[in-house]
């Protein structure tokens, strides 16, 4: 006979690749790890690697963290780490008996595949995206095109032993569907909408001198699939009828792909209209919300965190149609959606909003309702979150 889960608290195994920098997907594994604590479940998160001073130090404070080294260090050769990587993970987490495993961002559902082959429990994977060989070519050039299609099979492989699969949108539910062939659940993200709240951007314009100027900002990774190129086109088509117009980019920066940002900058003679700020600390992130015009996210993921910051920071948001906030987003309402790698678009955008000032306002305002109202409560994602679990955890005890 299955006993009854609805008060049952549990032991939660989560598993993370390394929390080495301060970017949405860490967030949203600690804030998550927290709220489960406050309704009483033992959670332990699993990575290979941390830095506490540089991923959200005041988050990863309250977690009970179980590191598991890589045992080799691979530099060129990535998957390989990643796969031994993972394989520690699982060795170490098997050591242990939890209630149910909550996997996170690739490759972590391989993690899952070395632990139940130790110890059997049942696995719910936050699909964040599948990896990118799937569907970004970038990733199969290069060395890569010599090793992906091993990993990608092994992949397959491992996702069989995940019981429940979620996802953040219905851009991602087609994509899980059309590569393992499994249905998913959408489930999606929020913010803690109060943080961004009564912040004041004029130090910030004050720090960086950008007090008479129109604030463009892109907040994550300097990656090819945040496309930060499409920012700069669509700056470079303003620039020489908008002479304040200034671009910003926060975030952790891998230097090969800047290197081809700063080549496309000065083919454009845009060196002195873009920043580049790096990671910065949380109150300044909050602070360049605030002192934005407004923001721009090109990107190809499955959803946007920091579009969400800036929309509950007040702030009229571009958005690529293959991100999956686009769903939440209605033209002209609470933002604008454009075609993917329509940078012309972008322009007419933000040419849009440079000359009117009561529409950036209103949508910002209504962009802020959207997230507030609708994905602003940590207590209710983990509330689901736990339901979720318990009904997986029921299902596999029957």
């Amino acid at each position: 006979m299955v006993r009854n889960l609805s008060n049952a608290l549990m032991k939660i195994a989560m598993i993370q690749t390394p929390l080495i920098h301060s970017t949405g997907a860490e967030r949203h594994t600690l804030r998550l790890a927290i709220e489960l604590q406050k309704k009483g479940h033992w959670v332990e998160i699993f990575t290979n690697d941390v830095d506490s001073q540089k991923c959200f130090p005041e988050l990863i404070s309250k977690v009970k963290i179980n590191v598991a080294p890589c045992p080799i260090n691979f530099r060129r050769f990535r998957y390989y780490k990643a796969l031994l990587g993972m394989r520690e993970i699982g060795k170490e987490l098997a050591k242990k008996d939890f209630d149910i495993i909550n996997n996170h961002v690739f490759p972590s559902e391989w993690a899952v595949y070395f632990a139940k082959r130790r110890r059997n429990v049942p696995a719910v994977w936050m699909c964040h995206e599948p990896p990118f060989w799937f569907f970004q070519p970038a990733e199969r050039k290069g060395k890569s095109k010599i090793y992906w299609p091993l990993f990608e099979i092994f992949d397959r492989i491992s996702v069989k032993s995940i019981n429940k699969i979620l996802v953040r949108s219905n851009l991602m539910k087609n994509m899980v569907k059309k590569i393992y062939h499994r249905d998913s659940m959408v489930v999606r993200d929020v913010i803690d909408g109060e943080q961004f709240e009564n912040i004041f951007g004029q130090s910030f314009k004050k720090k960086y001198q950008l007090e008479n100027s129109f604030i463009l900002l892109q907040v994550g990774t300097l990656i090819h699939y945040k496309r930060q190129g499409d920012s700069i086109k669509a700056l470079n088509l303003l620039s020489k009828k908008y002479k304040n117009l200034k671009l910003i980019f926060i975030g952790v920066e891998y230097q090969e792909y800047k290197k081809n940002l700063i080549n496309l900058i000065k083919k454009y003679g845009l060196e002195d209209k873009i920043l580049f700020l790096g990671p910065v600390p949380d109150e300044e992130l909050k602070q360049a919300y605030a002192a934005c015009d407004l923001f721009l996210f090109p990107a190809f993921q499955s959803w946007s965190l920091v579009a969400m910051e800036a929309m509950v920071s007040k702030k009229p948001v571009i958005v690529s149609n293959r991100c999956g906030i686009s769903e939440i987003i209605a033209n002209n309402r609470n933002g604008f959606v454009v075609d993917h790698t329509n940078y012309q678009k972008i322009a007419k955008n933000i040419e849009l909003l440079i000359n009117n000032e009561g529409l950036r306002k209103e949508i910002g305002l209504n962009a802020y309702k959207c997230i507030k109202e609708n994905f602003s409560s940590w207590e209710n994602y983990a509330e689901n979150m736990e339901k979720i679990f318990k009904n997986v955890k029921s299902d596999f005890e029957k």
